[in-house]
């Protein structure tokens, strides 16, 4: 699978993310556009994640958020996108640290505070 991307011009950046390569005759706010487009994938994949973690056993729970408190920001995203997206992978990381070594309820402030930052920044599309 990542063969195909390499093939195609995509190169793992400093943070192991693959940066896809931009046509020289594009727009800057094509380029946001596209950015905007990668952002909404990963927003939809971190409430994937947390859905999953929510039923999870008390471990694998804190192995997702873990796992989804390593994510960076997207590169060149609107500003609207960039701040939402920013709000909801601080609130993640937030998630991760308070459940590191304990059980934290999917009712829990801490929770509730992830999930709406992710759908804040899935709503940033529809705006």
């Amino acid at each position: 699978m990542f063969y195909g991307l390499i093939d195609q011009g995509c190169i793992l950046n400093k943070t192991d993310q693959f940066d896809f390569p931009t046509p020289p005759n594009v727009q800057v706010s094509e380029r946001a556009r596209m950015s905007d487009d990668q952002s909404l994938i990963k927003a939809r994949y971190c409430r994937s994640i947390l859905k999953v973690a929510a039923i999870s056993t008390d471990q694998e729970a804190r192995g997702l958020l873990e796992g989804l408190a390593t994510e960076q920001p997207t590169p060149n995203t609107s500003p609207a996108m960039a701040e939402a997206e920013r709000a909801a992978l601080s609130a993640i990381r937030d998630l991760a640290g308070y459940q590191h070594g304990r059980s934290v309820p999917q009712s829990s402030s801490e929770w509730m505070r992830a999930a709406r930052a992710v759908q804040l920044w899935l709503n940033v599309n529809d705006k």
